[in-house]
């Protein structure tokens, strides 16, 4: 009985841990996009969450640790819906299954927007975070490559290699939800909302496949 119980206690540990781990990531997600990771102090994260730079630390590592975790949790979140919606397409038809690839990438850019910040804030190629989100987006890549080429064979994207049609679409969806303002004030609808997100999604689908 006394063992039972510990093993207990030591389960609500660990969920307790991860439960600190989750708002540390979500309070690091909004920071981050807020204020740039060079302007991100940990302790602002730590009274955010109502925890401490130490358990941060201990948590996570270092500044730059955390901001790859945090990456990290964003991308699994994208590959996880590629993979679900590449494993509920039944036809062969690859053109509508980039298009929904697409589609899905508008809406969690979309419901995630600072995660779509984050991503923007660090986009040149001198700096060490732009090389770390490049090398984990290669596992969506992988993903999408297959059903890319084949898309090409049907007649679309012949001007572009893999990774540059896909610089291509990170412009095209991003940029407006980056600049959200100055979109809703140009489009005349909240990006964010359920109408929006279905608004920019057919305007990206539109331009891609005229």
């Amino acid at each position: 009985m006394h063992q039972q119980k510990k093993r207990k206690l030591g389960k609500q540990s660990r969920e307790a841990s991860e439960k600190t781990k989750k708002t540390i990531l979500n309070a690091a997600l909004k920071v981050f996009a807020r204020e740039g990771f060079h302007n991100t102090k940990l302790r602002e994260i730590a009274d955010i969450t109502g925890t401490t730079h130490s358990l941060i630390r201990h948590h996570f590592g270092s500044k730059y640790d955390l901001y790859k975790a945090v990456v990290d949790y964003g991308l699994n979140i994208h590959e996880v819906r590629l993979r679900r919606v590449a494993k509920l397409h039944k036809s062969d038809n690859s053109v509508e299954l980039l298009k929904n690839f697409i589609a899905s990438y508008v809406s969690l850019a979309a419901k995630n927007p600072e995660f779509t910040k984050i991503k923007m804030h660090n986009n040149t190629q001198t700096s060490p975070l732009f090389d770390y989100i490049m090398e984990r987006q290669k596992q969506l890549h992988v993903i999408v490559e297959p059903v890319f080429k084949k898309v090409q064979k049907c007649g679309y994207f012949e001007e572009f290699d893999h990774d540059g049609f896909f610089v291509y679409l990170h412009a095209l969806v991003e940029t407006p939800i980056v600049m959200m303002d100055m979109a809703n004030e140009l489009l005349g609808q909240n990006l964010l909302s359920k109408k929006g997100i279905a608004m920019h999604t057919e305007r990206v689908l539109n331009f891609l496949f005229p």
